[in-house]
C-alpha cells in the first residue's frame, strides 16, 4: 500500500495526479481515493473522489494537496476496515512491478513548475529510524533558492517532534540544526554555503522523503534523493553506509 502527499507553503503549492489503473491492468471501477489528517490524536477520513468517472486518474487541487493530508486508494468494502487510531495497510493495490507510480506537480507562485513521483511506502510509515541525504547531489548552488521539503508519515494520529541536522563529515561539525514534525512536509530553506559535497542532512529518530527544489529565475528543478547506497559501487555498500551513520551518529551526540 502507498500514500500519497503534497506541499504547500507561502511560495509553493501543487497537485498530485494517481492513476486509478495498474501496470498491467485496466481501471479498478471499484477503487476510491481518500484522504486523511491528524486531527485532535486521531485520523479523520474522507472520500475525496470515487469511481465512476471518465478519467483513467485521480485529480487532487491546490486546496487539497497540502502539507498535512495523506491520500490513498481504497474500495468501498476496504475502507470499512480505516482504524481511526493507526494506519494500516488496507490493501495491495499499488504493490506492484514496475513500481506504482504518482505525479506531484509543484507551482511556483508567479513562476514556473516541476513533477516527480511521489509515493511514500507503507512499509516506512511503522518504522522509526535515521535518514541520511547528501545536500549537493541534487541542488544548485548557482541557483536563485534551495529548499528542502521533507515528508514524514507516522502510523501514529500525533505530530511529533524531531530533530534534523546539516552536517560536514570532513570536519565533523554541525552546522545547522531544525525541528520537525511527524504527519507533515518540513520546509527547510538551505544556504548555498551548505551546498557541498562534504554536508549531508540527517534526520534523528523517523524516517521520511527528502524532496530538493533548486529555482532560477522563475524555473524550477525538483528530485527525490537516494539512500546513499545508490552512490556506492562495491559489494559492502550497506556496511560503508552504517559505518557512515555510526560516524555521523557520534558528532551529533
Amino acid at each position: 500500500m502507498n500514500f500519497f502527499f503534497g506541499i504547500k507553503t507561502n511560495t509553493f503549492s501543487s497537485k498530485l495526479n494517481i492513476p486509478k489503473f495498474q501496470n498491467r491492468n485496466i481501471t479498478n471501477n471499484n477503487i476510491n481515493l481518500y484522504q486523511t489528517f491528524v486531527d485532535n490524536n486521531h485520523w479523520k477520513l474522507e472520500l475525496v473522489n470515487k469511481i465512476p468517472d471518465i478519467n483513467e486518474f485521480f485529480f487532487v487541487n491546490q486546496n487539497l494537496a497540502n502539507n498535512t493530508n495523506i491520500f490513498f486508494l481504497a474500495t468501498k468494502n476496504e475502507i470499512i476496515n480505516f482504524c481511526k487510531n493507526k494506519l494500516i495497510n488496507l490493501n495491495n493495490f499499488t504493490d506492484t512491478d514496475p513500481a506504482f507510480r504518482s505525479n506531484l506537480q509543484i507551482f511556483l507562485k508567479n513562476g514556473g513548475f516541476s513533477s516527480y513521483q511521489s509515493e511514500y511506502p507503507y512499509d516506512m510509515i511503522n518504522k522509526q529510524g535515521d535518514i541520511l541525504s547528501s545536500v549537493s547531489t541534487l541542488l544548485n548552488k548557482n541557483a536563485d533558492n534551495n529548499y528542502l521539503f521533507f515528508k514524514n508519515i507516522y502510523f501514529e494520529p500525533q505530530n511529533k517532534k524531531f530533530k534534523a541536522f546539516f552536517l560536514d563529515i570532513k570536519s565533523r561539525k554541525i552546522l545547522d540544526e531544525f525541528e520537525l514534525k511527524t504527519n507533515y512536509t518540513n520546509e527547510i530553506k538551505i544556504h548555498k554555503e551548505l551546498i557541498k559535497p562534504e554536508v549531508f542532512f540527517l534526520t534523528k529518530n523517523y524516517l521520511g522523503i527528502p524532496m530538493f527544489v533548486s529555482e532560477k529565475k522563475k524555473h524550477l528543478s525538483f528530485e527525490h534523493t537516494h539512500p546513499p547506497h545508490e552512490y556506492i559501487l562495491s559489494n559492502d555498500k550497506f556496511m560503508k553506509v552504517s559505518e557512515l551513520k555510526r560516524e555521523i551518529n557520534e558528532i551529533i551526540g
